[in-house]
């Protein structure tokens, strides 16, 4: 009888520690980190030579975004980030005279998640975002050490989904499964003009985080 009281006392302090990850006044402050790699053949008509011929690329980017959020209803909270992300493009040989793209992109947005889980501890995570960015980009071109360099400013929004796991009281963790998203662009400099873009992404961009959840 003993042992089995012991067993109800913790199962219950168990699921209150959980609970209390996710419920209203609660507080968390974390970081997302992303990588990714991409390696492409393309095939392109060149005018001044053979018909066409091909260039391999490969694409390395990487990004990191603090954030903060409050809990202003159980599993569901507001909050804030800001972040960086960077991204090289290399082609062997040249793709129409370009053999390296760069891109720097700072950006900070506004966000609103529901969360839904099991047992308090796993499920998934989705809402809205919108924010705005900042982007320089530099193209280099054979035969010369010039850089020809744009930027552009511009908002962006959509809606997230994202895998969620409480491993401990004050701890969670977080993956990106899928992303809806727009973007608007403009761009000043020699390349004058805008652009929209609209995207759908499903867990072909690795983004882990990471955070740390105090309050009540």
């Amino acid at each position: 009888m003993y042992k089995k009281l012991v067993l109800v006392l913790l199962s219950v302090i168990t699921l209150q520690a959980a609970k209390a990850q996710t419920e209203k006044g609660n507080q968390t402050l974390g970081a997302s980190f992303g990588v990714s790699v991409t390696n492409s053949n393309n095939q392109y008509l060149n005018t001044g030579g053979p018909a066409s011929d091909n260039s391999k690329g490969k694409l390395n980017s990487y990004s990191i975004s603090p954030s903060y959020s409050y809990f202003i209803a159980d599993k569901l909270d507001i909050g804030a980030s800001v972040g960086y992300s960077y991204m090289n493009q290399k082609y062997d040989p040249a793709l129409s005279g370009q053999i390296q793209q760069q891109q720097k992109n700072y950006n900070a947005s506004i966000f609103l998640r529901k969360y839904f889980l099991f047992d308090n501890k796993i499920g998934i995570r989705t809402g809205p975002y919108l924010g705005y960015q900042n982007a320089k980009q530099f193209y280099i071109y054979t035969g010369t050490d010039d850089r020809s360099t744009y930027n552009s400013d511009g908002f962006f929004g959509g809606v997230n989904m994202d895998f969620v796991y409480f491993p401990a009281k004050n701890v969670g963790l977080s993956a990106s499964l899928a992303n809806l998203s727009y973007q608007h662009q403009k761009y000043a400099g020699n390349n004058l003009g805008n652009s929209n873009t609209f995207s759908l992404n499903f867990v072909n961009y690795l983004a882990l985080s990471v955070y740390y959840v105090f309050g009540k």
